[in-house]
């Protein structure tokens, strides 16, 4: 039997790959996460439950090795979504390493309450045949169908 002490070889430190943004956008059937970061990413993002099967929409990993942001979207009813009335949540893991959890991980709980009607700006530029072009601004009750 072969034996080695690994304790000055192998370490495992927090990442310096610091987030820069991490954002949650609620549609009426999806939810829409968007992540970047200071430096390129090369961990992976899942929701709870989704490492070991590792496949899209639930699962994603960045398409180069030079990307600084990474999506993920997926319907309500996917990704173990828990739903109570009309709030769902979800809970995205950002890993530094494919492979290995590590301290400089970090886990962001989404939620999507969809209880009460929200307003939403709505702003447009028509352009016309006059030189300035007309500003319309309105107000939109945005509820789930």
């Amino acid at each position: 039997i072969w034996q080695q002490d690994l304790t000055d070889t192998f370490k495992i430190e927090g990442s310096d790959q610091g987030i820069q943004k991490v954002n949650l956008k609620c549609g009426s059937n999806s939810m829409n996460v968007m992540l970047e970061t200071e430096k390129p990413f090369t961990g992976v993002m899942y929701t709870r439950g989704s490492f070991y099967k590792q496949s899209a929409p639930c699962f994603v990993k960045p398409s180069t090795q030079s990307s600084r942001s990474l999506e993920m979207n997926f319907q309500l009813d996917q990704c173990q979504t828990l739903k109570d009335g009309e709030l769902y949540s979800n809970i995205v893991v950002i890993q530094n390493d494919p492979e290995l959890i590590t301290p400089g991980d970090s886990a962001f709980s989404l939620e999507c309450d969809f209880r009460q009607p929200r307003s939403l700006d709505v702003e447009a530029n028509m352009q016309t045949r006059e030189r300035h072009p007309q500003k319309l601004r309105g107000t939109n009750t945005h509820q789930r169908q």
